[in-house]
């Protein structure tokens, strides 16, 4: 394998939070009586299938092509049901008379959404490289941000600002594995950014950061919804 123990931990650690992360959104959103939070849970799904899936294609020591062409699929359509539900929770709270310009982004989320699944299945079942498509993802992980902007000033009370900021977070891994990846393909010769053990660990571990901001902030909705509740209960007993 390519990886060393360190970096295995980091790579096993960055899904572990995603997956606690999703599973406290969801916890939070039923709880609260959110149900637009458990549907976001549910859009965070892809996102971890791709991170399992890229776990599985370095297990193979990076020969399992298919594997990382799907990782790259799953990560677009990650970011566009985040983008989607993103928007839909948006929509929810807009004000009346003005529905249909979140109801028209909804059907273009849509229409990319299917264009994804139309142009990247062929591909990837014929095993075409997918990186271009991560160039997809990014774009619409953006517009996902931009509108969780604006979803946390119309209702502050659905995310924890640890959670925005971990999420913002991620962009700080992605700028850093781009230069790293430089690094490693150009300065140093190497074939890919997993055959420099030092710097591919580097970019993770900031991966992993950012879904521990993640899971910590809903972790902590999680916890004031649950002494709302025991308070409630102890008043009542």
């Amino acid at each position: 394998m390519l990886l060393s123990l360190p970096t295995w931990i980091i790579h096993l650690l960055t899904v572990s939070e995603w997956f606690a992360a999703i599973l406290f959104i969801h916890r939070y959103g039923s709880r609260a009586q959110r149900p637009q939070l458990r549907w976001f849970a549910y859009a965070m799904i892809p996102h971890l299938c791709a991170g399992l899936m890229l776990l599985g294609f370095h297990a193979s020591s990076d020969r399992i092509l298919g594997l990382l062409n799907a990782s790259r699929l799953a990560s677009v359509l990650g970011s566009l049901a985040l983008f989607s539900v993103t928007l839909a929770m948006l929509g929810w709270t807009w004000p009346r008379g003005r529905q249909w310009v979140p109801r028209l982004a909804g059907g273009l989320a849509a229409a990319g959404l299917f264009a994804s699944l139309v142009v990247g299945v062929p591909r990837l079942l014929g095993g075409t490289d997918l990186s271009s498509f991560l160039s997809l993802a990014q774009v619409f992980y953006l517009g996902f941000l931009l509108l969780l902007i604006l979803v946390y000033r119309r209702d502050p009370s659905l995310f924890s600002p640890l959670t925005i900021i971990g999420f913002w977070f991620l962009l700080v891994f992605v700028a850093v594995t781009i230069v790293t990846t430089y690094i490693a393909t150009v300065q140093l010769g190497l074939p890919s950014l997993p055959h420099a053990d030092v710097l591919h660990g580097l970019s993770e571990s900031l991966l992993s950061v950012a879904n521990l901001l993640v899971a910590l902030g809903a972790l902590q909705r999680l916890r004031t919804v649950d002494d709302g509740m025991r308070r409630f209960t102890i008043s009542r007993s």
